[in-house]
């Protein structure tokens, strides 16, 4: 699950850079690209807000500490500075605070990524960054769950956004137009892979060997899947698939902990880990089920008219297509 993360650093950066290499050249066009951003992620983010800490009132009877600061960092994304992890309210949220603080980034990286010394020499810097990172804060002996939040900070993933804008440069330059099989043999490759080096304790996909090889497929599957060609019936597919995922993945643990909260004490006294196999397998299906429906509904009816809103006043300024 924690690559899951990954993967989505090393695709935004290679999505980004494909969007914008040439795009950000003037202050006013990396102003427009930021609101652009922003609009982006924050509507919905901000709705959720709102609803899990009226989740969290309805369950612990008290609103979350220190709210009006909590609200406006998140409002802003300003928390991925410092701690996202304890400062974000949504569940996962701490890694669009990551994601903005690397916004603010693009437009430096994307001045060096057509010099190819420069550009080597900072990837291997955050290469060396990350490496270290990793060891003074999850190496041998350390609890992850007491390093977690000294680890999930801007450092640790910047190796993966910055080799994704390299993927995304060198994409602009050359397209292998590789078969559709291409795609699917290399993601069924990736999950078999994380499969095999699944460990037993959390944090040790990140250490030796197992953490070398996961890190290396990481940036394989996203290069070999920016050269497939989707036509057709599987485009539309693809094309809904990418629309709905961040929907998905920001609302797929509302829907699991308003069930677990507030659904499931009235049909059962059992916790979620407690119940039978198949009870649990048909809660994992209700709320993907859900997650994607609910997130399909937000696309059509709040980000995407937002995001033509976005475009049309501020696209111009960034280059926005």
């Amino acid at each position: 699950g924690s690559y899951g993360v990954y993967l989505f650093f090393v695709l935004s950066g290679a999505s980004l850079a494909y969007n914008y290499t040439g795009r950000l050249a003037g202050q006013r066009q990396v102003l427009a690209f930021l609101v652009t951003r922003w609009l982006r992620l924050a509507p919905l983010y901000i709705v959720l807000c709102l609803v899990f800490i009226a989740f969290l009132a309805a369950r612990n009877g008290a609103l979350a500490d220190r709210l009006p600061t909590r609200l406006l960092l998140n409002a802003s994304f300003a928390f991925g500075l410092y701690d996202p992890v304890i400062w974000a309210l949504l569940i996962g949220g701490w890694s669009l605070g990551i994601e903005f603080v690397y916004y603010l980034l693009l437009p430096w990286l994307l001045r060096v990524l057509p010099h190819a010394r420069q550009c080597a020499a900072l990837a291997l810097a955050l290469v060396a960054l990350q490496w270290l990172w990793i060891v003074q804060t999850l190496g041998p002996g350390q609890s992850y769950a007491d390093a977690a939040t000294a680890y999930h900070q801007v450092p640790a993933f910047a190796a993966y956004f910055f080799g994704g804008c390299i993927i995304g440069y060198l994409r602009r330059s050359r397209d292998l137009a590789l078969p559709l099989a291409a795609g699917l043999a290399a993601w069924a490759t990736t999950a078999v892979i994380l499969l095999a080096l699944n460990p037993i304790q959390q944090g040790d996909e990140l250490l030796g060997l197992r953490g070398l090889v996961l890190f290396a497929i990481c940036f394989a599957v996203v290069f070999i899947s920016g050269h497939v060609s989707v036509r057709g019936r599987i485009e539309a597919l693809a094309r809904w698939l990418g629309d709905i995922t961040y929907g998905t993945y920001l609302l797929h643990p509302m829907l699991f902990f308003g069930f677990v909260w507030f659904v499931l004490p009235g049909l059962a006294d059992q916790e979620p880990a407690q119940l039978p196999m198949p009870a649990r397998w048909s809660i994992l299906a209700g709320v993907l089920v859900m997650s994607c429906a609910t997130a399909t509904a937000s696309e059509r009816q709040l980000e995407s008219p937002l995001r033509r809103w976005g475009r049309k006043r501020f696209g111009a300024g960034a280059g926005v297509g």
